[in-house]
């Protein structure tokens, strides 16, 4: 605690003040109240990041919560929301469950100063955190990219963007650079995301007059892919498309390659894929594999080159795409708070949160914006996986 004076001036200042004339004292005197003053007026917003740490979905949530502390500490060092003013962060782990989630969630409600969730992470548990935060009234911007975030009320928003707007960019690739003419579809049946990822896939590539000779499909919990495996290899196609997390996916093109998948077969998938689990799990068998991606290794752009720089320098690991992501959710959280006024509410984050519009981002083209009905757009680029490293398709 600051000793004061009679004068309500610090004890330091007045002892300053003896070896100075009266004008400099009077004037240090008066810009040390000013200081006093702006600190006591500086504000501290608070921001929850509920992702997830552990459980099946760790592989997102962890690099998203490092891009956006990365984010949270930046916009508090150069004071981005005003002098004095800064970003108050909550981690919380959402441990890739519906009722960790949820359970949260309602604390994180009861707590008045809370303005925003940056969370939960995957389909499943965004959409039940979704129904609840719009019950509590409080605003979450889900790492899921699920439509159904969306339809649980207004004060839910995905962060990621929708298939509608991913998933063209792999599948117009595969037939305008690939030229492929027959796929293979594999995906995950229990979680809705993946599967409406994987129909988004089939729909466009036989709108573009390709065939899909066999969907295949396995649970959430499977690990051995080698009857799948067998079945598939032995098939007559020239595509492969799997909706499925990083390491399942690792490991079904590991077990399509021990099952003597044709080496000239196209592998594809999408931005589950952009994650090193993928490349450290699945090593030379998925050597060629091409996805969508958020990110490019090392940035686009000054931007981009900046966070990977300081991102490497903080964890002394490379971002990855869940990293950037994370880094942009958060400078999207500050862009609201601070469009939200002086003393921001929860619902004038929620609305100042609708009318988000080009805010620099460092994934897709740099841009971030949503559109009237909350969906975002970013863009997005195409990858392939080249000795072990993520690199833009040819």
């Amino acid at each position: 605690m600051t000793m004061k004076s009679e004068s309500n001036f610090p004890m330091g200042l007045l002892t300053i003040s003896r070896n100075v004339p009266k004008r400099l004292c009077r004037m240090a005197a008066a810009t040390a109240l000013l200081a006093s003053v702006a600190a006591a007026q500086a504000t501290e917003y608070s921001v929850v990041i509920l992702q997830s740490l552990t459980g099946g979905a760790a592989f997102i949530g962890s690099p998203l919560k490092d891009g956006a502390l990365l984010a949270a500490e930046e916009i508090n060092r150069k004071q981005e929301l005003g002098a004095g003013n800064t970003l108050k962060i909550i981690v919380g782990d959402d441990g890739t469950d519906r009722n960790q989630a949820l359970t949260l969630l309602k604390r994180y409600a009861s707590d008045p100063n809370i303005l925003m969730v940056l969370g939960p992470t995957s389909g499943a548990v965004a959409v039940a955190g979704a129904a609840a935060a719009n019950d509590l009234k409080l605003p979450i911007f889900t790492a899921a990219n699920s439509n159904d975030v969306l339809k649980a009320g207004p004060w839910s928003f995905i962060l990621t963007q929708p298939g509608e707007v991913t998933v063209p960019y792999i599948a117009n690739y595969a037939i305008d650079k690939l030229h492929v003419k027959n796929c293979t579809s594999i995906g995950i049946l229990d979680v809705e995301i993946y599967v409406s990822l994987q129909k988004a896939f089939e729909g466009i590539v036989k709108s573009r007059g390709a065939k899909i000779g066999a969907v295949e499909g396995f649970k959430s919990s499977d690990t051995d892919f080698s009857a799948l495996a067998t079945k598939v290899a032995a098939g007559d196609q020239d595509c492969i498309f799997i909706s499925a997390t990083a390491p399942q996916a690792a490991n079904i093109v590991i077990q399509l390659r021990q099952a003597g998948l044709d080496p000239k077969t196209r592998i594809l998938g999408h931005s589950s894929l952009a994650s090193p689990q993928f490349v450290d799990r699945g090593g030379k068998a998925v050597e060629g594999v091409y996805f969508n991606g958020d990110w490019v290794p090392g940035g686009i752009d000054e931007f981009g080159r900046s966070f990977a720089s300081a991102f490497k320098a903080k964890y002394n690991v490379e971002a990855d795409n869940w990293a950037a992501v994370g880094y942009g959710g958060m400078r999207i959280v500050a862009n609201a708070i601070k469009s939200a006024g002086a003393t921001p509410t929860r619902d004038a984050v929620r609305q100042a949160m609708t009318k988000t519009k080009n805010v620099p981002v460092v994934v897709g083209q740099g841009k971030y914006s949503l559109n009237a009905e909350r969906h975002p757009f970013a863009g997005m680029s195409v990858m392939q996986v080249k000795e072990g490293k993520f690199v833009l398709a040819p």
